[in-house]
């Protein structure tokens, strides 16, 4: 421990200096006690201060005039406090009133541009054959076929068509088309009839009826009669329709339909409820409340930070404010101009803005502190503070929003949702920390200043700093071995990374709703996801030519194959149906008729016996095909894979015709492709425009490149972690390592421009490093924690994802920091970017 003792006659307390000096002292001081302490100590000129030497005027960029410009803000901020608390107070209050118009939206076709391909295909889709949602029930009971069990079945269809808004049809055992052969033709009645049977001979005639077709057995009902399906088909809903019960009209629909399968009537059936809108509404309802208790759990976090960083309740309540101030501005903007997100992503904005803002606030805080301890002048040491962090604080938050912004190059609206309003909020924070936090700071009395015996030591943070900045330079070779062996050993796991949007994988199943989708997936009848096939032709009457209807039959059989397939559904059923009633049920006529005429007889005969269920799977003009694909269980990889092959095999099949794959699948693919070159594309501009901005804020090439190459490092930690722990990257994931590159810029910035402050003070590496890791060392490191503790409230989560999020961004930016500490010293010490060592 170093000591200087000083004689002064002030009341003991102890301050903080720049140097990073403790002074305790006794008895009030004069200003000529100050300067005479202060002339006593060599002390290391402040970054930005006025004693900056000629070196530095010299430079591209002279930080010093920068600074008096921030200085002269830093005056009129004091000047005008009242004015500028008036203002922000007058913004946010107006910005509330917005906050109840805040809503959130899943629906999943809300997540492509308007313009998108896909979205069109499905629009004229539906134009054709119907709305592709629909909404569905796994029935779990001991026999299925039991007199009761098909009231309360036909109870439930009857009560969903009835209440539940824009449905359209049911399709159960009790309510379906069921075609037989009659005299002159055919019938199609009620499987199970009006009045349902109590006798016990009436019910298994019922039963053998239902499992003799191939078209019902282990389709709508499993072949131990213990499970049956439900769906609930629906109507398009117009466009000028907004809300349904003060609702969007996806979750109304979702809501009611889970409303109605879970009263008490229905328990003995154990209905599993499943489908988008279901799944939208529950994903919903969880999210609302999932979002907050989070949130509550990081202001939890973020305010002992605060605490023991800070040791103030200024320190705990101003940041917290000025957080509160930016995302109700924000917010609540985009709340007046309606703007929608799904509700998954919008974590990531709010927990950005809580470790950026208080991340800002211990820079001006500490830098505060420091001059307010020293001189007693409240004011005063306010500008100062202001002078000192201005710059730093504004490029850190232009590089981050640079980071950010790189999202907009994602073609999907929720990526692109993030990354705009997170790019709005981290520099409206910066904003705010450097224009209501010290207008909040400057009222309050100044106190006396110190003086009197004063001791000189180093606490432990400067002597571990003073430790790392020794070994920093001592194993060069070492460590850019490591950097080298950690870049190939992140490449590897890098190269295993999945794109996936399964809400199982990503979610987990400890989600309740995730959890019973995936039972209703893996049970005999029921589905997980399903995806559309349609086939257009260009002639009209060509989906009904027996050479067209074979090939589509060969596809279909193919596709039965694949290993995601559970089952398929078309117009081919129902053309085999009624060829088999044909011929008097015989099992050997299931199957396609042979010729156009007895095609086109079959489909006559229907539609005068009142049948409508082909109207699902072949237009009026007989030009187009349709078919449903149900998937039991669900791989990102294979079913892109699958999706691939279906496209081609159809185009081979049918040269002629057009083919469009629509539905949940098909949206997940074509957005596993769109994050995929887009995660790339994003963070390599990302990389780019940082970099040039470094180059330009630094004035010279080389140093903005070695400024980048820590800053990869979070990326290459991340992607491994991701790859080697089988971590999807998806809707949420995506955003990581863009967000990365944004927030472990910071810290290069502050390393490098303080490095080469030092460097033209003292004309020495070595030196220069040592200043470095004293003067802005600890500071980085305690960024870098509230950063991880502010993002690890994610690990209470119960979801998969945000729990994996949680860990990945404390490993990204410690693993900046390393970077920092042990790569960028040696960098500049090999290359001498500065120029040449100075000899005196």
């Amino acid at each position: 421990m170093s000591t200087i003792r000083i004689r002064s006659s002030v009341p003991r307390r102890t301050m903080r200096w720049q140097t990073g000096f403790i002074f305790s002292s006794e008895r009030t001081c004069s200003m000529d006690a100050r300067v005479a302490v202060m002339a006593s100590i060599t002390t290391i000129p402040r970054f930005g201060s006025r004693q900056n030497t000629a070196s530095k005027e010299q430079s591209m960029l002279n930080i010093s005039r920068i600074n008096a410009v921030f200085h002269s803000y830093g005056v009129a901020i004091i000047r005008y406090r009242w004015v500028v608390f008036i203002a922000f107070f007058a913004l946010a209050f107006a910005a509330a009133a917005g906050l109840p118009r805040l809503k959130t939206d899943v629906d999943q076709d809300k997540w492509f541009m308007e313009d998108d391909a896909l979205l069109a295909a499905k629009d004229r889709m539906e134009h054709l054959f119907g709305n592709e949602d629909f909404c569905a029930a796994l029935i779990t009971v001991d026999d299925v076929f039991e007199s009761e069990n098909l009231r309360l079945l036909r109870q439930l269809g009857d009560e969903l068509l009835d209440r539940v808004p824009y449905a359209d049809d049911v399709l159960s055992l009790t309510d379906m088309e069921f075609t037989e052969g009659v005299s002159g033709g055919i019938r199609i009645a009620d499987l199970v009839p009006e009045n349902i049977p109590e006798d016990k001979g009436q019910l298994e005639a019922i039963r053998r009826k239902a499992l003799s077709r191939k078209s019902l057995k282990g389709r709508l009902v499993s072949g131990d009669s213990t499970e049956t399906w439900l769906i609930l088909r629906l109507k398009n809903v117009p466009e000028s329709v907004k809300q349904i019960n003060g609702e969007e009209s996806i979750m109304a629909i979702g809501h009611l339909f889970n409303e109605i399968v879970s009263q008490p009537q229905y328990t003995s059936l154990h209905p599993q409820a499943t489908g988008l809108p279901v799944i939208s509404a529950e994903k919903l309802d969880f999210f609302n409340k999932e979002t907050p208790r989070l949130l509550g759990i990081s202001l939890v976090f973020t305010t002992l930070i605060l605490f023991f960083f800070l040791r103030s309740l200024r320190g705990v309540v101003f940041p917290l404010a000025t957080v509160f101030c930016v995302m109700t501005m924000v917010f609540g903007l985009q709340g007046y101009l309606g703007i929608q997100t799904d509700p998954t992503v919008i974590f990531m904005p709010i927990f950005i803005t809580l470790a950026v803002s208080i991340g800002y606030s211990i820079h001006l805080f500490n830098h505060f502190n420091d001059e307010f301890r020293k001189t007693g002048r409240r004011k005063e040491s306010l500008v100062i503070a202001v002078e000192e962090v201005g710059w730093p604080l504004i490029f850190s938050a232009l590089t981050t929003v640079a980071a950010l912004l790189s999202f907009l190059l994602i073609p999907l609206r929720p990526i692109r949702w993030v990354g705009l309003t997170s790019a709005s909020l981290v520099f409206l924070a910066c904003l705010v920390v450097l224009t209501l936090l010290p207008a909040l700071l400057s009222f309050g009395k100044d106190r006396e200043c110190p003086s009197g015996e004063i001791t000189v030591r180093e606490t432990r943070m400067q002597r571990f700093m003073a430790w790392l900045a020794d070994i920093s330079l001592k194993r060069q070779g070492l460590y850019l071995f490591m950097l080298a062996v950690g870049i190939g050993a992140c490449l590897v796991g890098v190269s295993r990374i999945e794109v996936s949007f399964d809400v199982l994988r990503s979610f987990g199943r400890k989600i309740p709703y995730v959890d019973r989708i995936y039972e209703v997936g893996q049970s005999q009848v029921g589905s997980l996801y399903s995806y559309n096939l349609a086939l257009e032709f260009d002639a009209p009457g060509a989906a009904k030519d027996p050479e067209n209807l074979k090939k589509f039959e060969m596809l279909v059989r193919d596709v039965d194959k694949l290993e995601l397939t559970k089952k398929t559904t078309s117009l081919l059923q129902i053309l085999k149906d009624l060829n088999q009633v044909m011929h008097e049920g015989d099992p050997e006529w299931y199957r396609l008729p042979e010729s156009r005429e007895m095609v086109a007889q079959l489909l006559l005969l229907y539609e005068n016996a009142g049948g409508a269920e082909v109207e699902r799977w072949i237009d009026y003009d007989y030009q187009r095909l349709k078919l449903q694909v149900e998937m039991g269980h669900y791989n990102s990889g294979e079913a892109a894979r699958e999706l691939k092959w279906i496209q081609q095999e159809a185009g081979r099949l049918f040269p002629d015709a057009h083919v469009v794959l629509t539905g949940a699948i098909s949206q997940y693919t074509v957005m596993q492709e769109y994050v995929s070159y887009g995660q790339i594309r994003s963070f390599f501009i990302a990389l780019v425009i940082v970099t040039i901005l470094m180059m330009i804020v630094f004035g010279s090439i080389r140093i903005g490149i070695i400024s980048m190459i820590p800053n990869v490092a979070p990326a290459l930690v991340v992607g491994a972690i991701m790859g080697f722990a089988d971590i999807p990257l998806d809707l949420v994931t995506v955003t990581i390592i863009p967000m990365l590159l944004g927030l472990a810029v910071d810290d290069t910035i502050h390393f490098i421009n303080h490095s080469q402050l030092e460097f033209e003070r003292c004309g020495k590496y070595v030196e220069s490093n040592r200043r470095t890791f004293f003067a802005v060392g600890g500071a980085l490191l305690m960024t870098t924690v509230v950063l991880t503790l502010s993002f690890s409230a994610y690990m209470a989560s119960v979801v998969k994802i945000f729990v994996s999020m949680g860990f990945l961004v404390g490993a990204g930016l410690f693993s900046a920091l390393a970077a920092d500490f042990f790569i960028t010293p040696v960098l500049l010490f090999k290359t001498k970017p500065f120029g040449k060592e100075r000899m005196d």
